[in-house]
């Protein structure tokens, strides 16, 4: 147990807001190796993040540097290789009646130009699955945990990283594509990955190689009250 800091120790709720206001999503990055001590940090921060169901039972794999960034890039696209057959145009009609009209729709629209997005870029030596970043963390867990425990965990990661300098980008299209199957569970197997699991999401970390003098002022669909 820590001891519980001050209220003049934390931030205030104009220094959050201005925090939240400059993060940007990156993807490009200065070839910097990202110091081990400002990755233990972030982890660190990643840690005090709220879960569902006590203890924790979010897992993290560590990439600390641009070579370990770029080699999982590549063995993930010669995994996509073998998965094209799936999003193909004969298979999807053959199991449209199977799979209904919603989930093939998702295979067409989402799936399938992932997949050729991925795979074509990477014949051509670039690399748009992880952006060769200089760190990157993968969020997952066991089957039984709360699906939302890894995504809070890489949110706290991604702001902590903001706080020290450091630019970042979620990549939510590696995993789901390494859940389900023989060869997913060989390509979580190479890397350590323990378990397949519904809740999960890179984040890539280092030194940005733009700057933005604006951001952007968002807003959800619809807030309602009752």
């Amino acid at each position: 147990m820590l001891d519980v800091p001050s209220s003049e120790e934390a931030a205030s709720y104009e220094e959050l807001l201005n925090l939240l206001y400059r993060r940007r999503s990156i993807r490009e990055f200065k070839d910097i190796p990202v110091e081990k001590e400002l990755i233990n940090k972030v982890v660190e921060a990643a840690q005090t993040a709220p879960m569902g169901l006590p203890p924790s039972d979010v897992h993290l794999l560590i990439f600390d540097n641009r070579e370990k960034v770029s080699a999982f890039a590549k063995d993930f696209c010669e995994y996509l290789e073998g998965f094209k057959w799936f999003v193909s145009k004969w298979f999807l009609a053959l199991m449209r009646p199977f799979y209904g009209k919603e989930y093939t729709s998702f295979l067409k629209s989402f799936v399938r130009p992932c997949v050729k997005a991925f795979t074509g870029f990477m014949k051509r030596d670039i690399n748009i699955v992880n952006y060769d970043a200089p760190v990157g963390l993968y969020f997952y867990g066991s089957p039984y945990i709360d699906p939302a425990d890894p995504l809070i965990a890489a949110t706290y990661a991604m702001l902590s990283a903001e706080s020290l300098g450091l630019s970042t980008c979620f990549i939510g299209a590696i995993h789901p594509f390494i859940q389900n199957g023989k060869a997913a569970k060989r390509f979580r197997e190479k890397y350590g990955i323990r378990y397949k699991s519904q809740g999960g999401i890179f984040l890539l970390m280092g030194y940005p190689d733009v700057k933005y003098k604006k951001t952007i002022k968002r807003s959800f669909a619809a807030v309602d009250w009752r």
